[in-house]
């Protein structure tokens, strides 16, 4: 079946499906159908009338204009387009619309979709949760090596959101757009594990195939291959060359050291900072038990990169990470996320901006269903001013992991880098329809909102931010910023002085000191701070080049020095 293709996206008109590069996205019935009336003439002006008698017959009672302005709207969402910068949909007010972009048909590639649920833990051991979900991190890593490029898996966290919850098969496929699920249990005892695993295919629902698995504990990995290339052959998956006999290559792992680095990822997910040590202590301790392990090393890695500026200096925290990744490359060079690592320790603590690149694109060239490589590839690209480029690879990682809130929100950042704080904005709301308690998108709207002139509502959300996150130095020196650029000068000194009484006891980038200081209009103690904060490899000053909030200090001789030190590509570094 031929499909309607125009740039990255492709609509197959049989079975009502829009596609990005691949991976279907979400859309409701009458937004598809005007997206299909406005394909069937690319070029000419299609009038609200004749959308009308399309969509609503005459017999049909319904506030037409807030309808279709409501389905345009949607549409333009999952086209990543806008009213006011058309890049498909150009609107003529009062008339009607056209379809801006050249389109083709041509055969359809795609990308089948599946969802490994979370897997049911029947040990009756509520300890025992860090093994279920581990197995099904494992399974979402098993099945992505597969093929990549014809198979995507969703995310971790993504599926897990759907643990304890009726498993209701329509809407599940309906939220994540898949064509597949995988659901099972697991139950330990002793040193035995039995799991079962059943796959559905979602557009009846229909249970194609079920199996059962009772096994020594050190060939975990093995029955997980094993579940893997069944669910390949049951929906026809065309394996990469050498996949298959790398799976069945799987070796025995020592329980112990699984476990403990299963323990370390279940601590990891909690993404708070008690959750970040004990994690790091448990990878720690899986690579000693077994050093010749692969994963610890990866999730170890990424461990330490989140930690740099949070729980730990920057030179501490991205040295271990650089290590972790390398030895974990050592062990195995496809560890696709330990070249994520790497790639974020050179764009956020060496600066080193090529090196950067080249580890975020050898990641996606190894799995490019890793929504982590695409989410921090697409952050290197804001860095570096590359939006559109940028905003395409987070987009691909929210395919990926669709109902993250953090990727959800990383979209967001990217948008307000990118100075589409309108977009940013509708974005950031999303993401907190996904979680309202975290952080990080109340910070990243609050940004946004400042950037709009809208000060009062911004201050309500990086005192959000900061209630949600205890002590959060980045939420702190945000607030005190909108603090002084409201004129609210003693709350923006007292955020200053809170700052310096978390330094004896946490790590304070010098950057927030900074920030408020330039808001204030202290600008040579703020240049201070900056010249601290570079000192200290802070890795704010990645995002220097970009950043809205630096604007009011572009003209300062100063500022561009500091930009020619960092070494940005198209910066005259000699000057």
């Amino acid at each position: 079946m031929p499909a309607i293709r125009f740039g990255p996206y492709e609509v197959n008109l049989q079975t009502g499906e829009l596609r990005k590069s691949g991976y279907r996205i979400r859309l409701q019935d009458k937004p598809f159908r005007i997206l299909v009336a406005l394909l069937e003439q690319p070029g000419t002006l299609v009038t609200r009338d004749e959308l009308h008698k399309r969509l609503w017959p005459d017999d049909t009672f319904v506030d037409f204009d807030s309808g279709l302005n409501t389905a345009l709207t949607k549409l333009r969402e999952s086209l990543s387009d806008s009213a006011e910068e058309p890049r498909y949909i150009e609107t003529f007010p009062r008339r009607g619309y056209r379809f801006m972009a050249p389109v083709s048909n041509s055969a359809i590639s795609r990308v089948t979709m599946l969802a490994v649920m979370p897997f049911e833990n029947l040990s009756g051991d509520k300890g025992q949760e860090y093994f279920s979900d581990g197995l099904t991190e494992e399974m979402i890593t098993r099945l992505a090596r597969l093929n990549p490029d014809r198979l995507g898996l969703i995310a971790r966290t993504s599926s897990l959101r759907y643990k304890r919850t009726p498993r209701d098969i329509g809407r599940i496929a309906r939220e994540l757009s898949v064509d597949w699920i995988l659901e099972g249990s697991v139950r330990c005892a002793g040193e035995r594990v039995r799991i079962t695993a059943q796959l559905v295919r979602t557009r009846d629902e229909s249970h194609l195939w079920a199996q059962s698995y009772d096994r020594d504990l050190r060939d975990i990995l093995a029955v997980q291959s094993e579940v893997a290339l069944a669910v390949a052959a049951e929906i026809h998956l065309k394996l990469k060359p050498g996949a298959e006999a790398k799976s069945k290559e799987t070796a025995q792992v020592n329980p112990e050291a699984h476990r403990a680095c299963l323990m370390g990822c279940y601590h990891l997910a909690k993404f708070n900072r008690e959750g970040l040590t004990r994690g790091i202590e448990y990878l720690l301790k899986s690579i000693e038990l077994d050093p010749g392990y692969a994963p610890p090393y990866d999730d170890l890695a990424f461990s330490y990169f989140i930690s740099s500026g949070w729980t730990l200096p920057p030179r501490e925290a991205m040295l271990n990470a650089r290590d972790a990744a390398n030895r974990g490359l050592a062990v195995d060079a496809n560890l696709a996320d330990a070249h994520t690592s790497l790639g974020m320790v050179h764009l956020r603590y060496d600066w080193d901006w090529t090196a950067a690149e080249r580890e975020c694109r050898r990641a996606i060239e190894i799995n490019a269903g890793s929504s982590r490589a695409h989410e921090f590839y697409g952050w290197y690209l804001a860095a570096m001013g590359r939006f559109d480029e940028a905003i395409e690879r987070v987009e691909r990682a929210l395919e990926l992991d669709p109902v993250s809130p953090e990727v959800s929100t990383i979209l967001g950042h990217v948008l307000y880098l990118a100075r589409r704080h309108d977009e940013a904005i509708a974005q950031l709301h999303k993401a907190l329809e996904l979680d309202r308690n975290y952080w990080f998108t109340h910070l990243v709207l609050g940004l946004a909102l400042q950037q709009r002139g809208k000060l009062p509502e911004a201050i309500e959300e990086f005192q959000s931010a900061a209630r949600a996150e205890k002590v959060s130095p980045e939420a702190m020196g945000a607030l005190g910023q909108a603090y002084a650029a409201a004129g609210r000068r003693d709350q923006a000194l007292k955020a200053l002085n809170q700052l310096e009484k978390w330094t004896a006891k946490y790590y304070v980038s010098p950057f927030h000191k900074g920030r408020i200081h330039a808001a204030l209009g202290q600008h040579d103690r703020a240049f201070e701070w900056f010249e601290k904060a570079l000192e200290e490899r802070s890795f704010y000053l990645s995002w220097f080049k970009v950043e809205p909030e630096l604007d009011p200090l572009r003209g300062d001789p100063r500022f561009k020095r500091l930009l020619q030190r960092l070494s940005f590509p198209g910066m005259d570094v000699g000057v």
